[in-house]
């Protein structure tokens, strides 16, 4: 990949846990890297192809002056998502903020983070079974869409399968939707629960009826295990409900299980 760099820009703010950082300041010390899989303006010579360094120089400098942060691995989270926000040519950005003079007794050159943010494809999984089941799923796709973060690639059609789990409720509608994002994997999953809880989605019976589901069912590149997350989604090659609407949108090519039906609904047009 091509890389657009500011190295060492020294930046006076107020990040420290300490109150007297927060009062006093100190200079830090920021570097970005920013990648780009091609640079069209290395070809064009056009501004309008690349990265304003400018524009990044002051997009450092407006957040490390009114940060007030205790951390400053927050501070450079800030600024690698405030650039890769504001460029669609950037896919990836690394943050190094140096602080030379930490509150620490000893003797050293600098205290430093590095910040790592990319945009990566993950696949959602969505369905329901309440109410206008279509209508509740296209308002959950537009609050989806209206995430500035999120940029919705593919969407499948819908597909109409049976309970799982527990039987005595209404059949589901349910797809899949691949985007790209540059949110983290545990930032996504709460943005989508945000949205469930928009829509009324109660969690009352395990596996039981919905408004909404919204599941993160892969991110590229990311393989988790934890009690709130693990990444693939440890069911999803398990149902068909999840692998025929994924199939559809090109993120799978296996078998499909047949011991649940798997009817086409429609598109949400």
């Amino acid at each position: 990949m091509d890389r657009i760099s500011l190295k060492e820009m020294k930046l006076f703010g107020y990040t420290g846990c300490l109150p007297e950082e927060k009062k006093n300041g100190q200079y830090f010390y920021v570097s970005i890297d920013m990648f780009v899989k091609f640079i069209p303006g290395a070809v064009s010579d056009e501004l309008s192809g690349t990265v304003n360094y400018a524009e990044v120089y002051e997009i450092a400098k407006k957040i490390v002056e009114n940060s007030g942060f205790d951390l400053i691995e927050h501070l450079a989270h800030e600024i690698g998502r405030e650039v890769i926000s504001s460029y669609d040519l950037v896919d990836a950005v690394k943050v190094t903020v140096r602080k030379p003079d930490a509150p620490v007794d000893g003797v050293f050159e600098s205290m430093e983070t590095e910040i790592n943010i990319k945009r990566r494809e993950a696949v959602i999984g969505f369905g329901g079974n309440i109410g206008d089941r279509k209508e509740t799923i296209r308002q959950a796709i537009k609050a989806i869409e209206d995430n500035p973060a999120i940029e919705v690639v593919r969407i499948s059609s819908l597909y109409e399968t049976e309970p799982v789990g527990y039987d005595d409720q209404p059949d589901f509608l349910n797809g899949c939707m691949a985007v790209k994002t540059y949110l983290s994997p545990y930032e996504l999953l709460h943005e989508l629960q945000r949205i469930e809880l928009d829509l009324h989605r109660e969690r009352t019976i395990k596996n039981g009826p919905r408004t909404i589901d919204l599941d993160l069912l892969l991110m590229t590149g990311v393989r988790l295990d934890t009690e709130e997350l693990t990444i693939p989604h440890p069911r999803m090659y398990e149902r068909a409900f999840v692998l025929v609407p994924l199939r559809e949108i090109g993120m799978y090519n296996g078998p499909v299980p047949a011991d649940k039906d798997v009817r086409l609904f429609g598109s949400l047009n």
